[in-house]
């Protein structure tokens, strides 16, 4: 299952993965900072992982860490290395 899931997978997606699996939790701006990516576009790619169970949020302050599930995706990801 996970194998099907990297092919849905974009750059940004893994790059948050990645940050999600090296770090914990985070809020998204922090997501955003640390990967140098819009927080805009990581806010929406968070709930697009949190849809499909590859990452959660943890409080009402919407801090998101990487599931199980994503982190089986993106340890099979072909370049899963730390990319932030």
């Amino acid at each position: 299952m996970a194998a099907s899931r990297c092919a849905d997978l974009d750059r940004t997606d893994e790059r948050v993965l990645s940050y999600l699996q090296e770090c914990g939790a985070d809020y998204p701006a922090l997501i955003a900072g640390n990967t140098g990516l819009h927080v805009a576009h990581v806010e929406r790619r968070l709930e697009t992982l949190a849809n499909t169970g590859l990452v959660e949020p943890v409080s009402g302050e919407v801090i998101y860490r990487l599931t199980d599930e994503g982190t089986d995706v993106i340890d099979s990801a072909p370049d899963s290395g730390p990319s932030v």
